[in-house]
């Protein structure tokens, strides 16, 4: 047909075949249980999927607005109206029956979320495709590159939050909602806790928050009750579970020895 709305919806489809298997792939590896030497198992392997994807889709998204802004620069060519609009009624209603089975998924997970994301754009690329069809067929050829351009705009700007929230999980930023100076006054304030120091929270998949610190004491004697007191705590106000505290006696790293 030569139509770029059509051949975008196309490439999108063709990208989430591949992404529905990275997608399958990292959740099943990410199952994998953990060992010596991969101690944190592979969880992390679901924000990296998410991770690629977006990539993908970004690099998708910046192709088709390349190609629209260059026919609508040089002018748009004629395209076939009627074989548009089939093919993406089709592609339609494909994208949306996806779609609507990866939602009723883990809302939770990264990676599920950027399959989703991959199906709901394309899902928009076929409404496009439909919409330049329509008005390819009234004689205004220009509206498949205008269309196509949208569609670009609306992908890359679903995929920037996708990218942005897996990057923030491989680099180890503190989870979305979880303020680290809330959480530092917050044990800072448990009986028997002096100070605190090389306080780190991060999380392995965009789900489950892991939290490390250096927790002083007045006494050694007292290191017990405040690690359990600290580990309720923060499991009752902030739902972190996985904690690691060193307890020192107070003056311990006086000298940044500890």
């Amino acid at each position: 047909t030569g139509s770029l709305a059509l051949l975008s919806d196309a490439a999108h489809m063709l990208g989430d075949v591949g992404a529905l298997a990275l997608a399958l792939g990292a959740a099943q590896v990410a199952q994998l249980a953990a060992t010596r030497a991969q101690s944190f198992g592979f969880r992390r392997a679901e924000p990296l999927g998410a991770f690629v994807n977006a990539l993908t889709m970004l690099l998708a998204g910046g192709w088709i607005a390349y190609e629209a802004v260059h026919r609508l620069a040089v002018g748009a060519p004629e395209v076939a109206g009627l074989p548009i609009l089939i093919v993406g009624s089709v592609g339609l209603a494909v994208n949306l029956g996806s779609a609507w089975v990866l939602a009723r998924a883990d809302h939770g997970n990264l990676n599920v979320r950027g399959a989703l994301l991959h199906m709901l754009a394309d899902a928009l690329g076929s409404v496009g495709a439909i919409v330049a069809a329509l008005l390819v067929m009234a004689g205004v050829m220009a509206a498949d590159a205008v269309v196509s351009l949208l569609i670009a705009a609306l992908v890359l700007w679903a995929t920037w939050g996708l990218l942005r929230t897996s990057a923030a999980v491989l680099l180890e930023f503190a989870p979305p909602g979880i303020d680290v100076k809330v959480v530092h006054d917050a044990i800072g304030r448990v009986p028997g806790v002096r100070g605190l120091h090389d306080l780190h929270i991060w999380s392995l998949d965009g789900r489950h928050t892991l939290l490390s610190a250096h927790v002083q004491v007045a006494l050694q004697a007292e290191r017990d009750d405040v690690t359990r007191a600290v580990s309720a705590h923060l499991e009752e106000r902030f739902g972190i579970r996985h904690v690691t505290l060193q307890v020192e006696a107070e003056g311990d790293c006086a000298g940044g020895g500890c």
